[in-house]
């Protein structure tokens, strides 16, 4: 395989900003979702989550727009890690919803 020159890396930047864009897109329809559940089924402590939801997409956007500007691709375990976190405790929510309901 031929060494890349220095100032071209590829498509890695485009690539991890366009996972974490998709990341947040996730996030933004999970919180729609449960922003028409709460309203269906009258539910307003649900609202509270949707607004988390919502914050974590925003955080997953801007982070993806940070990646995508620095020109130095990077190992982002930390971001990785929160994000897994993230979606952990929305599983953790989901499931808790389902039972209490």
């Amino acid at each position: 395989m031929p060494s890349l020159p220095d100032g071209d890396r590829g498509l890695a930047r485009e690539r991890t900003g366009l996972a974490w864009e998709r990341t947040a897109l996730g996030f933004a329809a999970l919180s729609a979702v449960v922003l028409g559940v709460a309203a269906h089924r009258g539910k307003p402590g649900l609202i509270g989550l949707s607004v988390a939801l919502v914050a974590v997409g925003l955080a997953a956007w801007r982070h993806g727009q940070r990646s995508y500007e620095d020109a130095a691709v990077a190992p982002q375990a930390r971001a990785l890690g929160l994000m897994a976190l993230a979606i952990a405790l929305t599983g953790v929510a989901a499931a808790i919803i389902v039972v209490a309901d």
